[in-house]
């Protein structure tokens, strides 16, 4: 939905109306605080607003936190009606203005939007439904303990009801409690329910607005044409062709930050795209390039091999691992490769925005809508306040429209031509710039001891780290290890990390580094159980007290009746996690057809605390696995400074016919939620090579994989 002003939204609705506002501060304090009270001009309502209530008995609640698919269009109003005690299919649901002072941290990242923000959307509706309660017991002379909220009045002992409408304006002018009680889980009624996000009718009868399909008077279209390898700069340039195109008005230079290195650019901008591209196409620029043609995913591969000799930076660390390595009769090892991956949001990166002289205004889709305000203020000097966000449904994020660099190169042109400029990628663009997933080599080593046990491990990371790809210090972080259990009870244990800084841009995909660690780790642990003959299921549990990882293998257990035979011609494979808090694990089951390994089913199963959404968890476990299944079967090759996958002929995402049935079990949960927006990813991978092990007696340890050929 395009974002609509708040005051805006209120002028929209009915003139009569007044309203309730319930607020929550950002940052520790989770205590709710009315902010304001409404008259019926509808003045000074602009602050703080989560919750609004009209005397019409209309519900509005506001999203604030951007929605790419994730749920939290559905899931954060369903926090709030719960505690509210509104119908959640009654309510009306507005995304919210980008305002840090007033929401806090809008970024989705991470899947921690419902992880961090429960308590306090809790509080929020608790606060609103407790201040509605008390204008009720002050009307009717009684206590607050002779008054219950339920959908939508308010009921005393003596059968009286009024509703939330008629109680909104005398509930305006009291104090919000510090600490309202909130319900038990037991007594929820909408969260743990499949409730039909009401985003999905608008995406699907067009009504929703992504960034792509805005426009605003006096717009530029923007097309950009960028070094053919990484970091090369423009040495000179000729538009002489391009500015015969029709539409064609300026050709600019321009720029954008990827974590500290400059990316440059030739800008064609037109009065509409198509001018721009075609423009683009007829540009002569001479690049820089000659330092670094010489780059290729085999140089990246030989340097991390041979810098995988090296000790590295202990990320991780119990007991000897050294000592018990040189005491040791064999110690088992193996290597692990994965690519660098694209994005490929659905729909292409893109960004519009407007500098003027004090004043600036965004548009666009983002995963970071204050990142985008604090950005523009920094960089030209415009208050905060003087800086409109306008931010969209977005079509996939995926991690890349957590950054700023499509709106650094927007702002940009807009600068320089005096006019709003919109910047749209091409896939080439999308798929060959940047910024990716990083490849990686992990070397893992082990020993068991007498019993089968593990005695020792260490996991080595070799890769770039997304928060230190410049400057001198090459100390690996914690980052670099994301997704290596370390809560297996093995006595002697080390993750170590190994950082290399290339020319390669990378930046946040999803999971992240759980998205490689666990392909080797996972791998490794089955490994292991082989070495010592027993099952990689009962191998796990024998290494864990951690009571959720426990609960999720035990479970995927029954599900999947792992311990029953195999039926010739099939293989199963497992792989356990933890994302974002929760807890998961997976069963691949694959059979064999002629030369070809098919992948049957995957399961998962979930632990997450509190579930909101159950169907939510489940479209964005399914997603998670058709991603991480993609990047399976498909990379990123570099050679001679560049990407040479353009598009998704050489590029391709999973095909319908390549996605197996996917079943999730989510377990019930008291405990607060956890993240659910990458559950099943970091997963696939390593249990799809276990079960090929299970099925062929083949390891795989290099990604991606061609199930094609491996009997």
């Amino acid at each position: 939905m395009q974002n609509t002003s708040r005051r805006k939204f209120l002028q929209l609705s009915s003139a009569t109306s007044a309203f309730l506002i319930v607020g929550c501060v950002p940052g520790g304090d989770k205590s709710p605080k009315v902010v304001a009270t409404l008259s019926p001009t509808m003045e000074g309502i602009d602050l703080n607003q989560f919750i609004s209530i009209g005397k019409d008995n209309s519900i509005t609640l506001f999203n604030h936190r951007p929605e790419m698919g994730q749920g939290t269009y559905a899931s954060v109003p369903m926090i709030l009606a719960e505690e509210l005690e509104v119908d959640i299919d009654e309510v009306h649901v507005v995304q919210s203005e980008a305002n840090r002072e007033v929401y806090g941290s809008q970024m989705v990242v991470g899947s921690r939007s419902i992880q961090t923000e429960f308590e306090k959307l809790r509080m929020m509706g608790a606060s609103a439904r407790e201040m509605l309660k008390q204008a009720a017991a002050n009307r009717w002379d009684v206590g607050m303990e002779d008054c219950t909220a339920s959908n939508g009045t308010i009921t005393n002992t003596n059968g009286d009801v009024l509703t939330y409408g008629e109680l909104v304006e005398e509930a305006g002018k009291l104090t919000a409690p510090e600490n309202p009680p909130l319900k038990s889980p037991a007594d929820f009624k909408i969260i743990g329910t499949s409730v039909a996000r009401k985003d999905i009718p608008l995406k699907t009868n067009g009504a929703a607005k992504f960034g792509i399909d805005l426009s605003t008077p006096g717009m530029l279209h923007a097309s950009v044409e960028r070094s053919p390898v990484f970091l090369g700069s423009v040495t000179d340039y000729d538009a002489a062709e391009t500015m015969k195109v029709t539409g064609v008005r300026h050709v600019f230079r321009t720029a954008r930050t990827v974590y500290g290195n400059k990316r440059e650019g030739v800008a064609v901008l037109a009065d509409n795209y198509w001018a721009a591209v075609q423009g683009r196409k007829l540009l002569k620029i001479k690049w820089d390039t000659k330092q670094l043609e010489k780059i290729s995913g085999e140089t990246v591969m030989k340097d991390s091999y041979a810098m995988a000799t090296s000790d590295g930076d202990e990320l991780f660390g119990k007991g000897d691992v050294k000592k018990a390595f040189s005491n040791a009769g064999q110690v088992i090892e193996a290597a692990y490769e994965t690519p660098y991956q694209a994005h490929a949001p659905m729909e292409p990166m893109n960004a519009m925005a407007s500098i003027g002289e004090n004043t600036a205004e965004f548009w666009g889709s983002t995963q970071n809508p204050n990142g985008i305000k604090s950005f523009i203020a920094k960089k030209y000097e415009i208050p905060e306040a003087n800086i409109k966000i306008n931010y969209t449904f977005m079509g996939g994020g995926f991690g890349r429209r957590s950054m700023t660099d499509v709106v650094e190169e927007a702002a940009d042109l807009s600068a320089q031509a005096g006019a709003p400029v919109k910047v749209i990628w091409t896939r080439e663009d999308d798929i060959t710039q940047g910024p990716f997933r990083a490849c990686s080599l992990n070397i893992c080593k082990g020993v068991l001891d007498d019993q089968g046990k593990v005695h020792a491990l260490e996991h080595k990371v070799i890769a770039q780290e997304i928060r230190n790809q410049t400057g001198d210090n090459m100390t690996a972080g914690r980052q670099l290890m994301g997704g290596i259990t370390t809560d297996y009870l093995i006595p002697n244990l080390s993750v170590k990390g190994v950082l290399r800084k290339r020319h390669v841009p990378i930046s946040y995909w999803r999971a992240v580094y759980h998205s490689t660690n666990p392909f080797a780790h996972e791998c490794f642990i089955d490994e292991l159980a082989h070495e010592a003959g027993k099952d990689p299921l009962a191998f796990r549990l024998d290494m864990l007290d951690h009571p959720r990882y426990r609960r999720v293998l035990t479970e995927i257990g029954k599900v999947t009746n792992w311990q029953a035979p195999r039926a010739k011609g099939t293989g199963k494979g497992i792989a356990m996690v933890e994302r974002s808090g929760a807890h998961f694990a997976m069963v691949v089951e694959v059979s064999q057809k002629d030369k070809t390994i098919n992948v049957d089913k995957i399961i998962t199963v979930l632990d997450l605390g509190i579930c909101i959404n159950p169907d939510t968890v489940r479209a964005q476990t399914e997603g998670s696995i058709v991603m991480g299944l993609g990047a399976v079967y498909a990379g990123l090759t570099l050679k001679n400074g560049s990407m040479v996958e353009q598009n998704f002929d050489t590029y391709p995402m999973l095909q319908i016919g390549q996605c197996p049935e996917i079943e999730t079990v989510i377990l019930k949960s008291d405990a607060a939620p956890d993240g659910a927006g990458e559950s099943g990813l970091p997963t696939v991978a390593p249990a799809l090579a276990n079960a090929i092990f299970d099925l062929t007696g083949k390891r795989i340890r290099k990604l991606p994989m061609d199930l094609s050929g491996l009997i």
